[in-house]
């Protein structure tokens, strides 16, 4: 019989409890707006000030710093980042409702902060590198090539991370979850152990369409910007 495939794989199973610290990452442009900006409607607090049209922590970005400084694990700019971040998120993480982030370069810096999640949910977003690179050139001006390879780096990077933890971790298909969004809310909804409304899932739902922008699910959304 003819199985479809999921847009939502869980790697490590999480139990019941709300999830306490949803880590959102993957790569630019490749689908971390949607998984975040359904998140928050579902019910989960993405942070108190939310960049415009990407549903970005700002506390937490800011802290961060230029991601192209963090990719050497080793190096003096992810450990200052760290030092200004982690106060941030163990501020965060003494709230008792569920809450996370979401940071397209997240990978650099999810090993580290792995301690300071109470009930940690890890959701990698994966989508079609060229589409990703081809909307980081459009946005940005950066040579296609240079796009691709940076996204096809970060996604590499994910790989070997979800492949190495010991966290809930799940993966998600921003294409299948455009196909298939109410498999895909259901399937968030229960890894990260979640209660929402019927019409806070509907709305959810109707968010994943595929000819919207994922930015801010206070928009109406707007065609083929974004989501394409």
């Amino acid at each position: 019989m003819y199985e479809r495939s999921e847009p939502f794989q869980v790697i490590n199973p999480a139990d019941d409890t709300p999830g306490r610290g949803i880590f959102v990452f993957g790569a630019p442009r490749g689908g971390t707006s949607m998984v975040a900006g359904a998140l928050r409607i579902l019910g989960v607090d993405m942070g108190e000030r939310q960049g415009h049209g990407n549903n970005e922590d700002l506390d937490i970005q800011d802290a961060r710093g230029p991601a192209g400084e963090l990719s050497d694990p080793a190096g003096d700019a992810l450990v200052s980042a760290l030092e200004r971040m982690i106060p941030i998120i163990e501020s965060r993480a003494k709230v008792e409702t569920s809450w996370g982030w979401k940071d397209p370069h997240g990978v650099y810096y999810a090993p580290q902060i792995e301690p300071l999640l109470p009930d940690p949910r890890i959701i990698v977003a994966f989508r079609d590198p060229l589409a990703a690179a081809q909307r980081v050139h459009m946005l940005t001006g950066l040579p296609l090539l240079e796009a691709l390879e940076d996204t096809l780096n970060l996604y590499q990077r994910c790989q070997r991370y979800l492949a190495e933890t010991r966290l809930p971790a799940a993966i998600v298909s921003y294409e299948k979850s455009l196909v298939r969004p109410e498999r895909f809310i259901d399937k968030l909804i229960a890894f990260c152990g979640l209660d929402p409304s019927d019409a806070a899932i509907e709305e959810a739902v109707a968010f994943c369409y595929p000819e919207r922008g994922h930015g801010s699910p206070k928009d109406p959304g707007w065609p083929r910007q974004g989501a394409l």
